[in-house]
């Protein structure tokens, strides 16, 4: 959401408490308000300490506050991976069409969002084997709150030339569906382009990091892979926090097990050091397991930036609707700084953060995956 949206008119009285109960602002970040008053509650809740704000005037460096804990939280980034084999010389920028009109390639007669502007692929870092597109969308929807009529929401998507191996590799960072919807459809059009310019076989397909491209036993080393058994140099493992499985129904569990049968369908496990814990620590429960998202705690060190966060690997289609097809989604769900800048968006702090996963990623894939003949 842009601060432009209420330079005229702060909200007040019905208006400010319309925005306020919405989840993304949290009882800690209206407690920081207040507490910057001087104004102390004995309640937690929502519902206690939201009057103490809309019965008065609130400042414009309050609600600016408010509107970054809002922002922060909805417009959290997410990233998938995917991969295609790739055949031709030329550079990438060179073999990308001049301009790229996303709107039309989009065809939004029936859609309530757009992309404003006209962006267009840059050569990251000077390498002309690896562009990137950063957009924003705008999305109308008249039947929300006022604080959420009209919303932007900002998007990457990759394309990276991984020379040695003759791949291309697409990075999609989005943060709303519509910006997911977006990068999918520019990836779409883009490889079509490719094939035809004879830098991609026409017979290729982009390969995403699915649910279904595991054994149950090599999801968990998957997962665990990234996690605790990560080797990166920028991101040092701390424990395992969170989890989500469910039982096979097509495999026998173990006798130890006996009572998720026809039981548990989806169990979430939250605490600390789970990692020790017998699902995860004891492989001979792996194989009638799904095992569909591990949430880590890391310490990490990188581009400056130093503190520690907890950073969720699930398929979400997955654990929602049981989806084998889901990709891997990887998302940073909180975030400590050591120190952090006056101007520093922690968005891209996040984006920065998960990009360091991008290789381990996708090369701890290439060794547990289901051959592709046999998937």
């Amino acid at each position: 959401m842009t601060t432009e949206n209420f330079a005229a008119v702060l909200p007040q009285g019905e208006a400010l408490r319309t925005y306020l109960i919405q989840p993304h602002i949290s009882k800690g970040d209206i407690k920081n308000v207040l507490r910057e008053r001087g104004v102390f509650t004995c309640a937690q809740d929502k519902e206690q300490s939201i009057p103490a704000l809309t019965l008065s005037l609130i400042r414009p460096s309050e609600f600016s506050e408010l509107q970054q804990a809002y922002t922060t939280k909805e417009d959290n980034p997410k990233i998938t991976t995917q991969t295609i084999k790739w055949k031709g010389a030329d550079t990438l920028l060179e073999s990308f069409p001049d301009d790229i009109n996303v709107n039309r390639i989009l065809d939004l007669d029936f859609e309530n969002f757009k992309v404003i502007g006209a962006p267009n692929f840059y050569p990251v870092d000077r390498d002309l084997d690896t562009v990137r597109m950063d957009f924003t969308i705008e999305r109308l929807d008249r039947s929300k709150s006022w604080a959420d009529t009209r919303r932007q929401f900002k998007a990457s998507i990759e394309f990276k030339k991984n020379k040695g191996k003759d791949e291309l590799i697409i990075i999609s960072t989005y943060t709303a569906p519509e910006t997911k919807f977006t990068n999918t459809a520019i990836s779409k059009h883009l490889i079509g382009h490719l094939k035809a310019k004879k830098q991609i076989e026409e017979a290729e397909k982009i390969r995403p990091i699915r649910f279904a491209d595991f054994t149950n036993e090599n999801r968990f080393a998957y997962l665990l892979g990234l996690t605790q058994h990560s080797r990166l140099a920028t991101l040092s493992f701390v424990e395992i926090v969170d989890l989500g499985l469910a039982p096979d129904e097509e495999k026998t569990l173990p006798s130890s097990l006996d009572w998720m049968k026809e039981r548990i369908r989806n169990l979430d496990l939250r605490g600390v050091a789970l990692e020790g814990s017998e699902f995860l620590s004891d492989a001979t429960y792996h194989p009638s397991l799904h095992l569909y998202r591990l949430d880590a705690k890391f310490r990490f060190s990188t581009s400056g930036l130093d503190g520690d966060c907890i950073i969720s690997f699930g398929f979400p289609e997955y654990s929602s609707a049981s989806n084998t097809e889901s990709e891997i989604e990887l998302k940073i769900k909180k975030i400590n700084f050591e120190h952090i800048g006056k101007g520093m968006d922690k968005n891209d702090a996040k984006e920065t953060i998960l990009r360091e996963l991008e290789f381990e990623k996708i090369e701890t894939y290439k060794k547990l995956s289901i051959p592709a003949a046999a998937a």
